[in-house]
């Protein structure tokens, strides 16, 4: 076996590309599904045959093999179990080339596709934290679908996502960014720059809690926001939800990124901070009756919540 890189198939330089082709003995692994750090973009591994051809399910989930209970959406049941054990639901993996073939059907901006080079050039340890171009059109669909004017974003980055939304945007329209980390709030603000939406991004610089703690305190913030937006630590994304859903106002939406986290939710034998802060968050929404609710498999999971 050989191994694809999560974050070198999204390289315009064609990293994954290189790195397909290389030789069998590039990231063996030995074990179910684990995850080694790619020598080009440090991002995450898949595995692919020798062959060139792509198992069943090239994007690994970083949680148990699910090769022996998921069935082929294209090959039909499986004639070996009986009716009542077959996968009653439809689901597909995403193989590489469909990968591929989605990004070839993905609207992303010059601008972005520059920025995914310079951040992981410049954060190579960390450029799987920006999201992928298909959540980043995914989510300006949705604000333009919203008519959003006013949003609210946890975690910046790069800046990436905080461009695919403030691109979105009406030309009055305002987006708060919320960060902590000023060396990557720096090439955001450059970026923000470059794509032209300097002026509708209002930067916040500091712990995100204690930003939506300002906003709380004036009555008039309250319900004000279209969209909130949420890709931080973790551990402090329930906060942050009760945060954001008082200024949210009603019909408005919640994103929460991460929210499969690369598998890892769904081993049971994981059982990691951030993995059991995301379960339990999980588990909590999908039962919260103040929200419409769906947990959405683009990207690396997205929870959307829809305020009543």
């Amino acid at each position: 076996m050989r191994a694809v890189c999560n974050m070198c198939r999204l390289c315009p330089q064609g990293a994954w590309q290189r790195l397909a082709a290389a030789s069998q003995t590039a990231h063996i692994r030995s074990q179910r599904h684990a995850r080694w750090p790619c020598a080009e973009s440090r991002g995450y591994v898949t595995t692919v045959a020798a062959t060139g051809t792509a198992p069943s399910s090239s994007v690994d989930t970083g949680g148990p093999s699910s090769a022996s209970t998921d069935t082929d959406v294209s090959s039909g049941p499986s004639e070996q179990q009986p009716p009542e054990q077959q996968q009653q639901t439809k689901h597909m993996h995403m193989s590489e080339p469909l990968y591929a073939y989605l990004l070839q059907h993905t609207r992303e901006p010059a601008v972005l596709a520059a920025l995914r080079a310079d951040t992981a050039a410049q954060f190579p340890a960390a450029a799987r934290m920006a999201i992928s171009p298909e959540q980043g059109a995914f989510l300006a669909w949705l604000l333009r679908t919203l008519q959003a004017r006013r949003v609210i974003e946890v975690g910046v980055f790069t800046g990436y996502s905080s461009i695919a939304l403030a691109l979105a945007l009406p030309p009055t329209g305002t987006l708060l960014a919320c960060d902590r980390d000023p060396r990557s709030m720096a090439l955001a603000r450059d970026y923000w720059a470059k794509a032209g939406v300097a002026d509708k991004v209002l930067e916040r610089l500091g712990p995100a809690a204690a930003t939506l703690d300002e906003l709380l305190a004036d009555p008039a913030q309250h319900g004000s926001y279209d969209f909130a937006f949420i890709d931080a630590d973790k551990k402090g994304y329930r906060a942050y939800y009760e945060q954001l859903l008082q200024l949210v106002r009603p019909g408005g939406v919640i994103a929460i990124d991460n929210t499969l986290w690369y598998g890892r939710v769904a081993d049971v034998e994981n059982t990691d901070g951030a993995t059991l802060a995301l379960r339990e968050l999980n588990a909590f929404l999908v039962a919260d009756e103040r929200i419409m609710f769906s947990l959405v498999p683009v990207g690396d999971g997205m929870c959307m919540c829809t305020k009543l």
